[in-house]
């Protein structure tokens, strides 16, 4: 997908006017240049030329991307700087290797659907037996260096068993409009089961045939992480298993997950991978542009704003659909947000990677969340949903935060789906402010 040596044209395109600083949230937060589009593509320019080698410096300068893609969108020359720093995370991994937890992660974990169950299963028994009690009590991780304490207090609840062991595989009706897939993505499988039921709620009142067959991580991580091999090999299985499935959409409940799957078609590069990629959809998409949406009767008074993932908006192109519905839903007012669509911090695993500075931008979209005066922020993405919630929590704001499909799903009568949204409920009220 990415060869580094093949970046060289896009690398004489840049003009080095600087439009990359004024939308990089790390530059914002930092003022560092090398952290910023302008800065990375000089470095890489120099590397190429011989003149840097891909020493230790340079392969944690090039971690330091949230791949929001801001600077692609600003670029007054088009160039595909998240591609560019992929392609250069994967030569420094093929040169430097992969540290040891993150082979670990990406090729015995992620590519085993068993051995991942196991892992949540263990984050489970870990705070359902008191241990996380024990060790936040006792305050033993502020002796490890790295921001551990902090990225322990990242970690939400997780589930005792993945939302896919808890529903049918396949959810039928008597004349369906449409047989859709539901590809879960791993935080709602083993923590965000919520809106994996509201997902399903909603589907399910449009008259759709859905379908949850056996599915693998996106591979995002992966590749991200430099490791293009691992991605490739899960972007495989899952491509052979949906197009098994016989589905004509494939709808997906998280940005980075969707953002993904459609880039089969470049990862792979076979006419399977061109084929499943053209049938994912988001959801908000799915629901604006492919079926007639109709929110149901319940009313949901109180004021809501709205985040944009980047891998939604800037990585999809979705943007207007998830607007659209919120405000079909009865009872409920819409504020926009400043700053709408930069990044809250998550970006994958750089919170974890980079607790401290994840929180900082996280805390600059919390500020016109609450600015907004909103009682609910409402996105697309699971992993901004974490995010959003640990930084409100640093901030002790009493603002939610729900996925899209939670809060269209209690437009509807009460099944199982809405059950699950327990304390969700917001209350009758137009704003905090």
């Amino acid at each position: 997908m990415n060869n580094l040596a093949k970046t060289t044209a896009y690398l004489n395109r840049c003009s080095k006017c600087g439009s990359c600083q004024a939308v990089c949230p790390l530059y914002g937060e930092t003022k560092t240049e090398p952290y910023v589009a302008r800065g990375k593509l000089f470095l890489l320019k120099s590397h190429l030329e011989g003149k840097l080698p891909l020493s230790s410096k340079m392969k944690e300068i090039m971690s330091l991307c949230l791949l929001c893609k801001a600077c692609v969108e600003q670029c007054p020359n088009s160039i595909p700087v998240d591609r560019m720093i992929l392609a250069a995370r994967q030569e420094i991994a093929r040169e430097k290797s992969i540290s040891f937890v993150k082979k670990n992660i990406f090729q015995h974990l992620l590519k085993n659907n068993g051995r991942l169950t196991l892992a949540a299963q263990l984050g489970y028994f870990y705070q359902r037996a008191g241990l996380q009690w024990l060790v936040r009590k006792s305050r033993i991780l502020e002796v490890f260096r790295g921001e551990l304490a902090q990225k322990e207090h990242l970690l939400p609840k997780m589930a005792k068993h993945p939302f896919r062991k808890q529903v049918p595989r396949l959810f039928t009706c008597s004349r369906p409009k449409l047989r859709v897939a539901y590809y879960t993505g791993c935080l709602t499988n083993f923590v965000y089961h919520a809106t994996g039921y509201a997902v399903i709620n909603v589907l399910r009142n449009h008259e759709l045939e859905v379908l949850i067959p056996e599915q693998w991580c996106c591979g995002i991580p992966a590749l991200a992480g430099g490791d293009e091999k691992t991605a490739i090999e899960l972007a495989r299985k899952n491509i052979d298993v949906f197009q098994k499935a016989g589905v004509d959409v494939v709808i997906t409940d998280c940005a980075s997950c969707g953002s993904m799957l459609k880039e089969y078609a470049d990862l792979v590069e076979t006419p399977e991978a061109r084929a499943f990629a053209a049938k994912v959809l988001d959801f908000s998409q799915f629901l604006s542009e492919a079926v007639s949406f109709h929110a149901g009767e319940n009313e949901i008074p109180g004021l809501v704003t709205y985040h944009d993932p980047c891998h939604l908006k800037r990585g999809q192109g979705v943007s207007g659909a998830p607007r659209k519905l919120i405000k079909m839903v009865p009872g409920l007012a819409f504020k926009e947000m400043k700053e709408s669509d930069r990044c809250c911090g998550a970006a994958g695993s750089f919170n974890l990677t980079y607790h401290n500075l994840a929180t900082k931008i996280g805390r600059r979209k919390v500020q016109n969340i609450q600015q907004t005066c909103a009682d609910l922020v409402i996105t697309g993405c699971p992993s901004c949903i974490m995010q959003l919630r640990h930084v409100l929590e640093l901030e002790k704001s009493p603002v939610r935060v729900l996925h899209l499909a939670e809060l269209l799903s209690m437009t509807y009568p009460s099944r199982k789906a809405n059950k699950e949204r327990g304390a969700n409920k917001t209350k009758s009220r137009r704003g905090r402010c």
